[in-house]
């Protein structure tokens, strides 16, 4: 059934995205953010080459490294929008990535998983599951695990990519979205969601099953494929079309059901939760019940995973806008428009030592945005840049 996901999850994105402008008066604010640079994975021509981009970034030093679904990945000296290297892939990156000391973790949709050397891409070792895997791997106690589009978690040496162990859940029959949870690692098991409509819980040290709690039961998708988060001794997992759960962390008792499904983690601060639903909706609820402090509904599309900020909940949508809110309210504060035929599946990467944050859209363009301080004076030139990737051979 994972072979139909990626077509699945695109009928679900287009039927969130009635033809609405509910937010025309939010416009994008130079004092709210700044345009920096768009570095196109594309290229000049291949504007027409549009699709699903997963993957994302991460940062690394003074390096922005990226995936994308069409030429594999690329490192990036942000501040001088230049290439440092590139790893073709056959059939481009899903998976987000993550990088522990100077190796780079993902999965590639060629079905191998990749450590590469940080500085140089060049490959440490690889593993062949020959399945396209979706999640964004942990590194935790020199293992390294991650889960695959038929819902088994790997567990690898993070150094050498000896597989040490798998656990395998059983692929509904039915329609599932294209997405897997990453897994969660804390206090000797592993923690994961499944496109069963289940949280499990495995042995860090051997995969046996330590406990699992069905979540999703009636509702048409039952995939459970946001990362769950741990605040204290409790873990908030949503399911993509039914809940928000907030479970103690031991056994995974339910403390709390909100009715609002995702299937991007959710976001914790000391204030609030906040939930990118796949109801087209924001929420900040409060955490020791759920109640809804505000909400904000999109335009169009669903929302990606959040950036907090000091001051702003910054996020994206499938649909053509990024948009920023004030944290404490809920009010719309800037919208930037990336064109109709284009939107935004990848996460967002925040850079708090610059301020800055990367996100890469559908059209397959990693854009660069400043967050302006508060009171900070208009500078006199915003820089604004492109540049463009050849495509890999």
């Amino acid at each position: 059934m994972r072979l139909r996901a990626a077509a699945t999850l695109g009928l679900v994105l287009l039927s969130a995205c009635a033809g609405r402008n509910i937010h025309s008066d939010l416009t994008p604010d130079t004092k709210i953010l700044t345009r920096g640079w768009t570095f196109s994975t594309h290229g000049p021509y291949d504007t027409n080459d549009r699709g699903y981009e997963y993957s994302g970034a991460v940062l690394y030093e003074n390096t922005l490294i990226f995936g994308n679904a069409s030429t594999g990945v690329t490192a990036l000296y942000p501040g001088l929008l230049r290439v440092r290297w590139t790893f073709p892939v056959q059939n481009g990156v899903v998976s987000e990535l993550n990088v522990d000391k100077k190796s780079l973790y993902f999965g590639g949709a060629d079905g191998t998983f990749y450590c590469l050397n940080a500085d140089t891409g060049k490959v440490i070792w690889k593993f062949e599951i020959k399945q396209t895997l979706l999640s964004k791997p942990t590194i935790s106690g020199g293992r390294v695990f991650v889960t695959s589009a038929d819902d088994t978690i790997y567990a690898f040496d993070a150094g050498t990519g000896k597989s040490l162990w798998s656990y395998r859940r059983r692929t509904p029959q039915t329609a599932t979205i294209h997405a897997a949870s990453s897994p969660l690692v804390d206090a000797g098991e592993v923690i994961a969601g499944m496109s069963d409509g289940f949280i499990v819980a495995v042995s860090q040290e051997d995969g046996a099953l330590k406990w699992e709690r069905k979540l999703q039961i009636t509702n048409k998708f039952m995939d459970v494929d946001a990362a769950p988060v741990l605040m204290g001794d409790t873990i908030y997992e949503p399911s993509y079309d039914g809940a928000l759960y907030a479970m103690k962390r031991k056994g995974g008792e339910t403390v709390w059901r909100f009715d609002g499904g995702g299937a991007r983690k959710v976001s914790v601060d000391d204030a609030a939760i906040y939930l990118p639903s796949s109801n087209g909706t924001v929420y900040a609820l409060a955490k020791a019940n759920a109640k809804v402090l505000w909400q904000f509904e999109l335009d169009r599309g669903v929302p990606t995973s959040i950036v907090l900020t000091d001051r702003f909940v910054i996020f994206a949508s499938s649909h053509q806008y990024l948009y920023v809110l004030d944290k404490a309210t809920g009010k719309g504060l800037y919208r930037y428009n990336v064109g109709d035929g284009s939107g935004f599946s990848s996460n967002p990467v925040y850079d708090k030592a610059t301020d800055s944050f990367y996100i890469l859209s559908m059209a397959g363009n990693l854009y660069q945005f400043n967050v302006r301080k508060a009171g900070a004076k208009d500078p006199d030139l915003y820089r604004f840049e492109s540049a463009y990737l050849k495509r890999a051979p």
